[in-house]
């Protein structure tokens, strides 16, 4: 029996649930992530009204989480972000990642994003062709390059 995915945003009776998912992400797609720091950046980012993390659920278990911020921007006006999109290996290509990313969408629409981006690493591009997925759903390449300092 197939269960209905149902995504909602992250609230605090489920931001150990999210957090756990997030922490699985970074540890399979090898990024750096103390568990501390993702759970409490996660926290700051459910109380910040300018981001957002929601949950899928099937059969009421977690199964993805996708995370979002928004920015002013002089060209874009406000402009969202999905940071973070994860969903549990063995329940991939069932729709869960898209309809994460259509509530994402719905959500920068509600806060008046003119645009959403996501940021794509070579990795994850090798790994998982993420930008033909993308292009899939109307994104588009931007040609810009992204250069990052850390500040501590």
């Amino acid at each position: 029996m197939q269960h209905e995915i149902v995504v909602e945003a992250v609230a605090a009776d489920a931001l150990a649930a999210a957090a756990a998912l997030l922490r699985r992400f970074f540890a399979e797609e090898g990024f750096a992530g103390d568990e501390n720091k993702i759970a409490a950046n996660l926290a700051r980012m459910v109380d910040d009204p300018h981001h957002w993390s929601a949950l899928a659920r099937v059969g009421g278990a977690p199964v993805g989480v996708v995370t979002v911020t928004t920015m002013l921007y002089v060209e874009w006006g406000r402009l969202g972000e999905m940071g973070d999109l994860y969903v549990l290996p063995k329940l991939r290509q069932r729709g869960i990642a898209r309809r994460l990313i259509a509530s994402a969408l719905d959500w920068c629409q509600r806060q008046g994003c003119s645009a959403v981006s996501v940021v794509i690493t070579p990795e994850a591009e090798a790994a998982h062709g993420l930008g033909k997925f993308y292009q899939h759903l109307g994104f588009e390449p931007s040609g810009r390059t992204i250069s990052t300092k850390k500040l501590f």
